[in-house]
């Protein structure tokens, strides 16, 4: 479709070590998840359940009530959690807080099976020493439908514009994602999920963007995620993007409002200049997530930090802010 030549990878990994204990005391053992699963089985055939096992029927195989938003989907294993929002749902026994997104920045793990989902973005970035100039202004707006696929799959659908200062309000790409959780949660440390998009920039070349995404809790209340990203141009000066982005939250209000911080650091080069960058962005800042509805999710992220680009053989840098706004419906 798009002519690629083939999947990139990426080529080494980075890991913040406070992910190393993300996955402790998150995920069920595999004998109480067999457990019920044949309860489940024997409720839909109408055969009976011991009494031991009426607590762990849940809705994994279409036995019991349906839902229709992950917020009301009833816990894997029964059990006093301590947050709702860490409760585990769903055929892939996730925490309920990663049916939603969490981080602008940063994507943790796949949406659960058959849940839907719209968000509309802006982004607006301003270099800080021209503040008063309309020129020094950017703003980018993405539209993003997002469906669980089911088989830990998730599948997106991406409509990016953009505008210069006061400038028109131009389609900058389109592009479609696919990601692919590697287990069930908590069965490998970290979570960790690929991530494929593929798409188009509006009169300049096709580009393919790999990810690596990773995702935990570290302790209850806290939730944090890292991703790892290359895209690259096809064709042209094949430029390639390296990226990496962290989140990290805490819950405030369960289900509701969570504080936290994210981080993003950004290298550019081309086939003529390969790691000898041509661009670099460092920034970093507060996030906000507020949920005031089981459907709703809105999540504000100010960043701040500098932007440097290479001119002849010297990089001029300037303080800039980047601002990140979410509003997104959960079907």
């Amino acid at each position: 479709m798009f002519g690629l030549k083939g999947l990139l990878g990426l080529g080494c990994l980075v890991l913040a070590p406070s992910l190393a204990g993300a996955q402790v005391g998150v995920m069920p053992g595999d004998s109480a998840r067999r457990a019920a699963d044949a309860a489940a089985n024997k409720a839909a055939k109408g055969d009976p359940v011991p009494a031991d096992q009426e607590a762990d029927i849940v809705d994994r195989n279409g036995a019991g009530e349906p839902y229709y938003n992950a917020w009301d989907a009833p816990a894997v294993v029964t059990g006093e959690r301590g947050l709702r929002e860490e409760e585990l749902i769903g055929k892939y026994a996730q925490p309920r807080w990663t049916a939603r997104r969490r981080f602008p920045t940063t994507r943790v793990y796949v949406r659960p099976e058959g849940q839907f989902a719209f968000e509309y973005w802006l982004r607006s970035t301003v270099d800080m020493e021209n503040f008063g100039k309309a020129s020094s202004k950017k703003y980018r707006s993405i539209y993003e439908f997002e469906y669980g696929l089911g088989h830990r799959l998730q599948l997106d659908v991406y409509l990016t514009a953009e505008q210069a200062g006061h400038g028109p309000i131009e389609t900058a790409k389109e592009s479609i994602e696919l990601r692919y959780a590697l287990a069930d949660w908590g069965v490998i440390w970290a979570n960790p999920t690929l991530y494929l998009e593929v798409g188009r920039h509006n009169g300049e070349e096709n580009f393919v963007e790999t990810k690596l995404l990773f995702g935990g809790e570290l302790g209850m209340g806290w939730h944090g995620g890292l991703n790892l990203v290359l895209e690259r141009t096809i064709g042209g000066p094949e430029t390639h993007e390296y990226k990496i982005t962290g989140g990290l939250s805490k819950t405030v209000v369960d289900t509701k409002f969570s504080v936290g911080a994210e981080l993003e650091v950004e290298m550019v080069d081309n086939n003529e200049s390969r790691f000898d960058f041509l661009e670099k962005k460092y920034v970093l800042g507060p996030s906000l997530s507020w949920q005031p509805s089981k459907h709703m999710t809105i999540l504000f992220t100010p960043l701040f930090g500098i932007a440097s680009e290479k001119v002849g053989n010297k990089d001029e840098s300037t303080f800039i802010m980047q601002h990140w706004f979410v509003a997104g419906w959960n079907y």
